[in-house]
């Protein structure tokens, strides 16, 4: 990058330089960061050197800076002033384009003409080694805790630095930037960034990014405010399909600034949502991952079904999210508290709630689900009103809407993919296509948890193999009896579970065959047919 100025930082750079800051060390070394605060307590350090620290801009916009001040190595009585710096720090969406190393060239250049003998760190120990940097047991230079590592390195700039040996010490500051309370404070001034803590964390040439899009082998990679192209790496295709990246996944990936990034892990997920294919042939359709709240929108029209919701509900239990029930068109509903109630009995884990997004009736009751960091799938049927939801929400029209046919009450498809939209606040939401059915497969954790009423009456029935029908001491039946339980809610369990083990037995099938295909093509030395 030609047009790249490197140039000392003016106080109106501040903001935009701690901003950039915070950009690049964002959920690198854990959650969140502390650069951006480290600078800013940097420049108040009397061992600060603005007269070397430099900042890169492109275009009016801060995309880098280095940060230099005063340090020392100490033996016996003698000290020695040697240089040290950092955050060396580069926009993350401008990684491998040159900006680091024009600003470490320009003041590595600054700090031998000043006749510093040599500069030493913590840093990258596969980066800086490429710019003349070598490890401090090369010269004599201990860390004082840790003694020598990969990571600590000096680079010598003038005569002399060859004779300083002994313990390093950097300026105080960089410790007094660790307080949670602190940081948490100054996070504030910054747009909101979600701090992540993953196993996969202390990268290196790796980025975090998230999953926004998939369709086919093209995947759309939200990092920070940008969509990036990614496909995945080849050891991917002989996985569990579960485990390829679907929307709202955390992953890392090898960036590439100038053509399609390359995912090469995905990130433990917190919730997971899947469903067998409508052709009901046992394969199992993997959604959504990392969803808090699992909105089912369903209209009080003729497209509302309590079995459907149902439905739903256990699919959404069963992938560790939570279900909010949000029925829609609430304006057209004569008797909005009864199917309220009616939703409300379908699993004491589900909130409702009854809206109209035309009239901004009952929208104001989803604001504490709009948490900063938090991310809301919305699920259900064409027509629904998922879109006009979605675009309420986001306070634009962001989704186009479709009419619905008077006819039947039910929808076309507005919404093609599924699609992850950031908000400004950091509310993230995914939208999906409209699903006129949801079946059961791998669900009996959430069919149970829907129904777990009847699995504690279940528990107090005189046989443990009763199967609730004319069996004495059934406490099921009891409670029929006595007007407690619906006989119609009792089958919709039944049918469910029924449908579930049918499902899964043919997933289990298809799984078996394709194990038995892959080992013979393996045998045979067959390719992908």
């Amino acid at each position: 990058m030609n047009n790249i100025i490197i140039r000392k930082e003016t106080k109106e750079d501040y903001y935009n330089t701690e901003h950039m800051v915070m950009r690049a060390f964002w959920n690198i070394n854990g959650p969140g960061c502390n650069e951006h605060l480290m600078v800013h307590k940097l420049r108040e350090s009397k061992d600060y050197l603005p007269e070397l620290s430099r900042v890169a801009e492109l275009d009016g916009q801060i995309v880098g800076a280095i940060f230099y001040t005063r340090a020392k190595v100490v033996a016996d009585e003698m000290e020695h002033e040697v240089l040290t710096f950092g955050p060396l720090a580069v926009e993350p969406t401008l990684f491998s384009t040159g900006i680091g190393k024009k600003l470490l060239e320009e003041t590595t250049a600054l700090a031998k003409e000043a006749g510093y003998k040599g500069i030493v760190l913590c840093g990258e120990p596969e980066y800086y080694p490429k710019h003349g940097f070598a490890t401090c047991d090369h010269f004599g230079i201990v860390h004082p805790k840790y003694g020598n590592f990969d990571a600590f390195m000096a680079l010598p700039l003038n005569e002399g630095f060859d004779k300083i040996r002994g313990k390093f010490y950097e300026a105080s500051v960089y410790e007094e930037c660790g307080n949670p309370a602190e940081i948490a404070t100054y996070n504030e001034k910054f747009p909101y960034y979600k701090p992540l803590k993953l196993s996969c964390q202390w990268l290196h040439k790796e980025r975090l990014g998230r999953i926004s899009e998939v369709e086919r082998n093209i995947y759309t990679i939200r990092f920070f405010e940008k969509d990036i192209q990614g496909r995945i790496k080849g050891s991917f295709y002989g996985e569990n399909p579960e485990k390829l990246p679907v929307v709202g996944d955390y992953v890392t990936f090898n960036y590439n600034p100038i053509g399609d990034s390359v995912i090469t892990s995905v990130c433990e997920r917190t919730s997971f949502l899947q469903r067998p294919d409508q052709a009901k042939t046992g394969v199992m359709q993997y959604m959504v991952a990392n969803a808090d709240y699992s909105f089912i929108v369903t209209s009080l029209n003729d497209d509302y079904s309590y079995n459907r919701i149902a439905r739903y509900v256990s699919v959404v239990l069963q992938g560790d999210s939570v279900p909010v029930v949000v029925l829609t068109k609430s304006d057209l509903c004569g008797n909005v508290g009864r199917y309220v109630r009616e939703v409300e009995s379908i699993s004491d884990k589900v909130r409702v709630h009854a809206i109209s997004a035309l009239y901004d009736i009952g929208l104001d009751e989803l604001n504490e689900y709009l948490i900063p960091g938090k991310t809301i799938c919305l699920l259900g049927s064409s027509g629904a009103g998922k879109s006009t939801l979605l675009n309420a929400l986001v306070g634009d029209d962001v989704m186009k809407t479709g009419k619905i046919r008077e006819s039947d009450s039910k929808g076309r498809h507005t919404t093609t993919h599924r699609q992850l939209i950031q908000l400004a606040s950091g509310v993230s939401i995914i939208d999906t296509p409209g699903m006129r059915e949801i079946g059961m497969a791998k669900t009996e954790e959430g069919i149970d948890n829907t129904f777990s009423d009847i699995l504690e009456l279940a528990c107090m029935c005189k046989f443990s193999d009763c199967k609730h029908e004319s069996e004495p001491g059934c406490a099921v039946r009891a409670a029929i009896e006595r007007g407690e339980l619906s006989e119609e809610r009792l089958e919709l369990y039944r049918n469910l579970g029924r449908e579930n083990v049918r499902n899964y037995a043919k997933k289990k099938e298809i799984s078996k065959w394709a194990k038995k295909m892959k080992n013979f093509k393996d045998k045979n030395n067959w390719g992908s047919f």
